[in-house]
């Protein structure tokens, strides 16, 4: 009787072990027991991250990524950077190619029951581009309009609710709506603040249509369902952050030309732009 007893917990020993290291709760012990974190993180999105002239990842989710090695292991260079697209991120996130999702990840932006959030750690709105000749200065300006999105985007979702009344045409790639832009298919492109200022800066064909930002684009981390205790972790990290001004300094290294924009202190430069006049 002993040894059928000794037999059974020790087959739910096992079982406990097996759920503990399948499950989506161990991730902060399997993260300190490999002594370096898994970063999923975007390269094509300025200025959240990108690969500068030296073939170093940069950016805002870069650093972040970073401060969170520093507080597992004392250092911060224990992350491995594994570059993701917006398709993929999730995937990559769920089938344990990396530890944390960032890469501007918009919360609420991928299906809820798919992944949990971290607390905000950036807010933001959205803007309109269009081109040098438009009329466009406000987001009610666009009903009756073309208005290109990014297929299944928030900003996508965030203009079929503010003007119905918009045409919305779906486009895969930003380079894409630019194109269409260009050749006047659309009158304007709605998305987050951080990629319109992106692409007003590299297509001098275009502006930004006003300055004020509208509706609401909170930023978070990306963990798996369930992963309280690695969530948790995260969350807290976080608040040290604010707590310590880490926050601020990230947002002045990263975001402050942006922000001088959006708030009106600083206006774009038009160097290599035409003037209604003509002259550069």
């Amino acid at each position: 009787m002993r040894k059928k007893k000794s037999s059974f917990f020790l087959i739910v020993f096992v079982l406990s072990l097996v759920c503990f290291v399948d499950g989506t709760a161990a991730t902060l012990q399997d993260v300190k027991m490999r002594g370096r974190l898994v970063s999923g993180v975007r390269t094509d999105l300025i200025p959240f991250g990108f690969v500068d002239k030296k073939g170093m990842e940069e950016g805002f989710d870069i650093d972040i990524s970073r401060v969170l090695a520093r507080e597992l292991f004392g250092k911060e260079d224990a992350v491995k950077f594994v570059t993701v697209t917006k398709a993929n991120g999730v995937d990559f996130l769920n089938e344990k190619k990396i530890d944390v999702l960032l890469g501007g990840l918009i919360i609420g932006g991928s299906p809820k029951e798919v992944i949990d959030y971290s607390n905000p750690y950036l807010e933001s709105g959205y803007l309109i581009i269009a081109r040098d000749d438009s009329t466009i200065t406000r987001y009610q300006d666009l009903a009756g309009k073309s208005v290109a999105i990014i297929r299944g985007s928030t900003g996508d979702i965030a203009i079929k609710e503010l003007v119905p009344q918009a045409n919305r045409i779906a486009f895969s790639d930003p380079s894409e709506v630019i194109q269409a832009l260009i050749k006047r298919r659309v009158d304007a492109f709605v998305d987050t603040a951080a990629m319109v200022i992106h692409l007003e800066r590299r297509n001098p064909e275009l502006k930004i249509a006003g300055y004020q930002p509208f509706g609401s684009v909170p930023y978070g981390l990306g963990v798996r369902k369930g992963d309280k205790e690695w969530l948790g972790f995260l969350n807290t990290t976080l608040k040290k952050m604010d707590e310590t001004g880490q926050y601020k300094k990230l947002r002045e290294k990263w975001l402050a030309e942006s922000l001088a924009l959006l708030l009106g202190f600083k206006k774009p430069e038009i160097t290599n732009k035409v003037k209604k006049n003509g002259v550069k």
